[in-house]
Formats: C-alpha cells, structure tokens, sequence
C-alpha cells in the first residue's frame, strides 16, 4: 500500500476520514493532536514542522482564515533557507513505519515545500470536502462567526488550490465528500477502497463514528442554533 496524505480545509469531517483509513493499517505517528471534543488524528510532529514553516512566512495565525496565495511561494521556497535536518528526520521515523497518513489542514499551504522532499510516487491523496452548508454551520457552532458567502468563496478557494498541486504534482488523487460518507457510507467506502486497496467496512465507520448514519451530520435543529449564533453576533457588530 502506498503512503496517504489527506489534504482538506479543515472542519470538513477529515478527521473522521483519517481515523477510519488508519484502521485499514496506515501509521498516524507516535501521538496525534487532539482538541477538546474529539482527537484530529494529525502527526503532532507533522502540525509542529507545519507550523514552524507558516511562522517563517508570517501565515501562521490567518491561513485558517484569509487565503494568501503569494505565501504558496515563500513557503515552497524556504528549502533554500532553512535547516531541513528535522523535516528529514521526521520523514525518515515516517518511512520506518510506512504506510503512513498524514493529515493537517496546513498542509493545503504547505505541500510545495514538502514536495522537495518526497517522492511523488510514494504516496496517494485523498481530498476531503464537506458542503457549503454543513461546512458554514459547524463553523457558526464552533463560534467562527462568518457569512455563508465567505466560507463558500473561502473553502472553494483552498479546493481550487488543492486541484491545482494534484494537476501541477500528477497526483494520484481522490476526492471524498464527507456529506456523502456519512450519507451513503456504502458508496464511498467502495470508492475509497478500491482507490487505497483497503476493504473498510460500515462497520469500520460505525466504530469511529458516533453520530447516525443515512442522515445528515447537522440536522435542522444545528442549523437552527447556528442561525440564531450568527444573528447573535451579527447584532452585537452593530452596537
């Protein structure tokens, strides 16, 4: 099996995705990021390394927020500046334990740099994406207050980005929509499985997932309070 980079905005159910494809085998590293809810199943070494190349460019505290393209450069071109001995050391204790997955929502900035480093051959990508409208109402409830405007014209932005490294790079590609595997499970771990040559189950999903499945993850009554979040904030903008 080949290596696994899952590339994603972030909050489009990707950590779902990850920790369901680290059950067919897939290495996530000797400890992962986890946030208060739930665990990210993100190489804390990977987000570290990730984060230290966004800090030299000065994108570590709004690439979550704002798309800069012109970091794209700056960051694919500190290869030449700095010290690569910890992102080599990093990818050799990977390799020790291939096949191995990495996911973090950095990395949709922070891939050219990482390319001079790997080889292209070695690993496989899966895109994780979530609809607009599920996306915007778990930002709302995470209190990311934004427009539904914005966080369209901002997550089409980074898939666009993410397209064009897969079309720039000739990676191996495969896109997942999380509405869909939650959804129509069946389907999608179909697709998935003959794509990583794995044979995950709906049961391997149930296992991970503690949510209903054939159902949308955020129903009328999340879209509900996340209206009334928004016109919260929206009104206290206004005083």
């Amino acid at each position: 099996m080949k290596n696994i980079i899952i590339l994603t905005s972030g909050l489009s159910g990707s950590s779902v995705v990850t920790h369901l494809v680290s059950r067919a085998g897939y290495w996530t590293g000797e400890s992962t990021c986890e946030k208060v809810d739930y665990n990210t199943y993100e190489n804390s070494q990977l987000v570290y390394l990730n984060d230290l190349l966004l800090k030299a460019v000065g994108y570590d505290k709004d690439y979550s927020i704002v798309v800069k393209p012109e970091k794209f450069l700056e960051v694919e071109q500190l290869i030449d500046t700095l010290d690569l001995l910890p992102f080599k050391a990093f990818l050799a204790e990977c390799n020790q334990s291939e096949p191995w997955l990495w996911k973090d929502p950095r990395l949709w900035v922070t891939l050219p740099f990482w390319m001079h480093l790997l080889e292209p051959d070695s690993f496989k990508v899966v895109v994780v994406d979530r609809s607009i409208s599920q996306r915007w109402i778990s930002e709302l409830l995470r209190r990311n207050i934004q427009t539904f405007q914005y966080c369209s014209l901002y997550n089409n932005k980074i898939k666009s980005i993410i397209s064009s490294f897969l079309e720039r790079y000739d990676l191996d590609g495969c896109e997942v929509l999380f509405d869909d595997l939650i959804q129509e499970p069946e389907k999608v771990l179909l697709k998935l499985n003959q794509f990583i040559g794995s044979s995950l189950s709906v049961e391997d999903l149930r296992a991970i997932y503690n949510k209903p499945l054939y159902k949308k993850a955020r129903g009328v009554k999340s879209l509900c309070l996340a209206v009334v979040i928004y016109l919260k904030n929206y009104r206290l903008r206004l005083r």
